[in-house]
């Protein structure tokens, strides 16, 4: 249990605030907003159905069907969300405005089949749970920015695999015409298949590459044809803030490894080579290592 919540709040432990403000985060939009929803539909609506324990069974309805709207316009956004131009930031606004007046709408069905009222009265039934915004949102901003940051993070972090991926195709391609010989750079590869720069750029950094870097990513041509899992090309440390890196190997496979995991597959004999390489790429001779490059 303690473990989804890291997992759902985004963070590689769960907060000791968000586990306090858990159970209000629950408590106070169902009883809370039962309570509220009574008086609505008793006071306002005069609905004689309006009793605390239908009107908090009406907030679980309701609140289950707006989050099943909200889940799947999220899912949504969330595969939209690698690429950051302006039509897809566009589509996402108008995506979560489409899906509060769905929400909208399913709740006032819901309260008017359960509170058997009209349409326009179970709007006003409604309209005093507003009140709970006051306290509620807050708590939902605390418990899921964390949560959105990371799916964000994520979404990044599969655009640059499939980045990866990408020049890895065009490797394939570059051996093919080149008598199965490995490009010798990247700028090699890019220039001989016009690729757009944005294809080498890692959409998880945050910090300006050093003078004279082209790309996002370090790779060193292979000096044998062998196919096998030696590293060929990697990211840049500081690409992505867990320290982990998209992989590129020998035998043309794309893999996401941990720090601890990267750190061990560059130990290995046969990307000796490869790990130097990199050092020398990311601290040159008189630069004092930093947290990022």
């Amino acid at each position: 249990m303690y473990g989804m919540l890291a997992k759902f709040t985004g963070s590689g432990y769960v907060l000791w605030w968000q586990l306090v403000l858990l159970p209000f985060a629950i408590g106070i939009p169902l009883f809370g907003g039962g309570a509220l929803l009574m008086v609505g539909g008793k006071y306002i609506a005069k609905s004689p159905r309006a009793g605390y324990w239908r009107s908090v069974g009406t907030v679980v309805l309701y609140s289950l069907a707006s989050g099943a709207i909200a889940g799947v316009v999220i899912a949504v956004l969330i595969a939209l969300s690698g690429a950051a131009s302006g039509p897809v930031l566009i589509a996402g606004l108008l995506g979560l405005l489409i899906a509060a007046v769905a929400s909208l709408l399913v709740t006032w069905l819901i309260i008017k089949g359960m509170f058997r009222v009209s349409f326009g009265r179970a709007i006003l039934a409604w309209l005093p749970t507003l009140g709970l915004a006051v306290f509620y949102a807050p708590m939902t901003l605390a418990v899921l920015v964390p949560a959105l940051g990371s799916a964000r993070d994520a979404a990044n972090r599969a655009v640059c695999a499939s980045n990866l991926s990408s020049i890895t195709k065009s490797m394939i391609l570059y051996k093919t015409d080149h008598d199965d010989h490995w490009p010798p750079d990247l700028e090699a590869l890019s220039r001989a298949y016009r690729q757009s720069p944005d294809l080498y750029r890692c959409p998880c950094r945050q910090d300006p590459r050093p003078a004279g870097r082209t790309s996002d990513y370090f790779y060193l041509s292979p000096r044998t044809r062998a196919a096998d899992e030696r590293i060929v090309a990697c990211d840049y440390a500081g690409n992505h803030s867990d320290g982990s890196r998209n992989v590129l190997l020998a035998n043309c496979g794309v893999r996401r490894m941990s720090a601890e995991e990267f750190q061990a597959a560059l130990a290995k004999p046969e990307n000796a080579a490869f790990a130097a390489a990199l050092e020398k790429a990311e601290h040159p001779p008189g630069q004092t290592p930093s947290g990022g490059d």
